[in-house]
């Protein structure tokens, strides 16, 4: 039975719905699910037929979610008790669940106006952090929409959403006391949703070490296209595509966490590079990965902002941005010294197939 997602322009809202809606059918019929991008909507379908009685509540997969860690990130711009918000998306889902689905089952619209309000962590696009009247005379509402939608997207950005904490200014954060989140959500292209620990092992990824958010989404990108490739090579064919990753980062402005406007980077070069050879992928994403790993440390900043240059891009411009500050890299002695592991390491990936490979890509790139 398909369910309609119907896109309403704010990206991360529309995409964890369907990452929301694919983990109600899966828990509901313990059987997989498939999220296909039609472009106006996500069209998300259950394998199995639903069960005659739809409850919910007594469900131990559905209780089990309760203590998902996303759930207090996706309400940290809201003061309060962000449980009280997770205990009662919880309950919209269960209380109106087969009016929901219902609703769900041909094309439909979300009325903007009346209902919840969007939290900045779920969605930048649809935050407004403007309260109160200023003495222009100026006040932005907050963005309302359905209860029954927005308990959905909280669910799929609690438990499909990928929220990392800002490693690399540590120092700074613990002197002014300021949180710092890079916040990540993938897009489902042509999605198989079978098991949610399994979707979480490969979205949330370690060591997204980054300058600029944009360095951190390259990272993240090629990292995840790497995990993809794995499967897709012991599998004989790449089996789930994904057509982009949401970011925007979570900062603290005084005694409040805002989010700051965000971007997509989009997947498709190198899903379809990991598609036309999985095995033959391998050195070039594992080249970057240590572009961007060298590139995290002091004095080699540039080599991480090259390759995300080259990742967001895929134009021979950037390859060749990119190649030229590699070759500088390897020259510089204090590099070496300070960052000798990661320097062997980049070294010893810095193959001609790995580059050549690279260049190889961007004949899959859309420019």
């Amino acid at each position: 039975m398909p369910y309609y997602i119907t896109k309403t322009g704010l990206d991360a809202f529309d995409t964890a719905r369907a990452w929301g809606l694919a983990v109600v059918l899966n828990v509901l019929t313990k059987d997989e699910v498939d999220i296909r991008d039609e472009e106006w909507a996500f069209i998300v379908d259950s394998i199995t037929p639903l069960p005659s009685n739809l409850t919910i509540a007594n469900n131990l997969a559905w209780r089990t979610l309760t203590f998902e860690q996303g759930w207090r990130l996706v309400f940290i711009t809201l003061k309060g008790d962000w449980s009280k918000s997770r205990d009662k998306a919880m309950s919209i889902i269960q209380n109106q669940l087969t009016k929901l689905l219902g609703s769900l089952q041909t094309p439909n619209t979300v009325v903007f106006g009346k209902g919840e309000s969007l939290p900045g962590g779920l969605d930048p696009t649809g935050f407004k952090g403007l309260r109160h009247t200023t003495r222009a005379q100026y006040k932005e509402e907050q963005l309302e929409v359905p209860d029954d939608h927005w308990a959905l997207a909280c669910l799929g950005m609690a438990t499909c959403g990928t929220y990392h904490y800002a490693r690399k200014n540590e120092k700074n954060e613990r002197k002014v006391g300021q949180p710092n989140w890079l916040v990540l959500l993938p897009v489902p292209q042509d999605t198989r949703f079978s098991y949610l620990p399994d979707i979480q092992a490969l979205f949330r990824l370690p060591d997204l070490k980054y300058h600029v958010i944009q360095n951190a989404a390259a990272h993240y990108a090629v990292q995840l296209a790497e995990r993809l490739r794995r499967r897709a090579a012991a599998q004989g064919s790449l089996q789930d595509r994904y057509s982009a990753v949401l970011y925007f980062r979570l900062f603290g402005a005084g005694q409040q966490v805002k989010p700051a406007q965000g971007n997509q980077l989009r997947l498709e070069p190198l899903m379809d590079a990991v598609a036309h050879d999985p095995h033959g992928t391998q050195p070039m994403l594992e080249w970057l990965d240590y572009c961007f790993r060298l590139g995290s440390t002091e004095g080699a900043e540039d080599l991480a902002l090259a390759a995300t240059e080259l990742v967001m891009r895929w134009d021979l411009g950037a390859y060749d941005r990119l190649i030229r500050v590699a070759v500088r890299i390897l020259g510089r002695e204090q590099v070496r010294r300070k960052n000798s592991r990661d320097f062997t390491s980049f070294l010893r990936r810095t193959r001609t197939e790995a580059i050549q490979q690279a260049m190889e890509v961007m004949s899959h790139a859309v420019v």
